[in-house]
């Protein structure tokens, strides 16, 4: 049910705030519980992300210094200076912006979970995003975790190969399934 706008209220109930609060406190317990340091890193900065799939919210301060300023994607640049610069393992929580990506199922800010751990492989990777999962899902994680290539995720969902398969079939399959014209270019890893 969508608010009037002389509806003052909120639509997140007590109970789904109550739910986001224990998530977030599981969220940081399971980094404390791993030594991974949380850092909170600016969300207005000075330059637009470079992914042409994402797009920046603009932002003007006014008065003396109102040269363009962006809210951030994502606090992926930031927190990379921060391990350059010898933080060691970090995760942050933190809200983000997308401009012009706001629709039924994605808002344009919302909140994110980004992690960086210092030499690990692949699959220790993997193996992190598991526990990190069952933490948060407790009883709800039964069962052993399938892991499937990217490839394979596609090939079995889809019948398409995003590695092989030509840009005209991506994209066919995209708009066969509704996600629009750009859908098919982002299927592609980097």
């Amino acid at each position: 049910m969508k608010p009037s706008p002389a509806d003052w209220r909120p639509l997140a109930t007590r109970e789904n705030l109550q739910r986001r609060a224990a998530l977030l406190a599981a969220v940081r317990e399971f980094f404390a519980s791993r030594a991974i340091l949380e850092v909170d890193t600016p969300q207005l900065v000075n330059f637009a992300v470079t992914d042409p799939q994402l797009h920046s919210a603009e932002v003007r301060w006014p008065g003396a210094d109102s040269r363009l300023r962006f809210l951030h994607t994502s606090p992926e640049y930031a927190m990379k200076r921060l391990l350059a610069a010898g933080s060691g393992d970090i995760y942050q929580l933190c809200h983000v912006f997308r401009g012009g990506e706001r629709g039924a199922l994605h808002n344009a800010e919302f909140t994110l979970l980004e992690w960086y751990r210092l030499g690990g492989s692949l699959q220790a990777l993997m193996n992190e995003v598991d526990a990190l999962l069952r933490a948060l899902l407790g009883a709800s994680a039964l069962g052993a975790t399938r892991v499937v290539s990217y490839e394979q995720a596609f090939q079995e969902a889809l019948a398409l190969n995003p590695l092989t398969d030509s840009d005209e079939a991506i994209a066919a399959c995209a708009r066969a399934r509704g996600t629009g014209r750009r859908a098919g270019t982002a299927l592609r890893p980097r």
